[in-house]
């Protein structure tokens, strides 16, 4: 099975299909604010039931944080103790960076859904 989810990751990754979430992260240095590698692999594993085609970005601070943040569906740029979020290019929120993975799990079904449901209606739309 996990041949099955590292060919998805290399088609998501190349842009030939899209299933699933494309977490963009930082490589990490001494100015992240948040550990970053562990969020992304927490949030990986909770999440690997969304198969609604998104870019999340988990970036560690505010110098690389906001431009990644602009071009993606979610984005988190790390702050001291609060992170900021952004939906889809806008900033939106602070996450409170001791429970930043619950938060983001949440908010990133929430927008499963929304995009779910926009879909749904587009699809209803044009078969009318």
């Amino acid at each position: 099975m996990e041949e099955i989810k590292v060919g998805f990751d290399i088609l998501k990754s190349l842009r030939i299909r899209a299933r699933g979430i494309n977490f963009i992260a930082c490589p990490t240095c001494s100015r992240q604010e948040f550990d970053v590698i562990g969020t992304v692999n927490a949030l990986e594993q909770r999440l690997e039931d969304i198969i609604t085609p998104m870019d999340v970005s988990i970036i560690g601070c505010v110098v690389n944080g906001p431009g990644e943040a602009l071009v993606s569906t979610l984005g988190v740029t790390g702050g001291n103790k609060k992170s900021g979020l952004y939906e889809d290019g806008v900033r939106k929120d602070r996450l409170d960076n001791d429970d930043m993975i619950a938060q983001l799990e949440s908010r990133i079904r929430a927008k499963a859904s929304q995009l779910d449901e926009a879909r749904r209606i587009d699809v209803l739309q044009v078969e009318k």
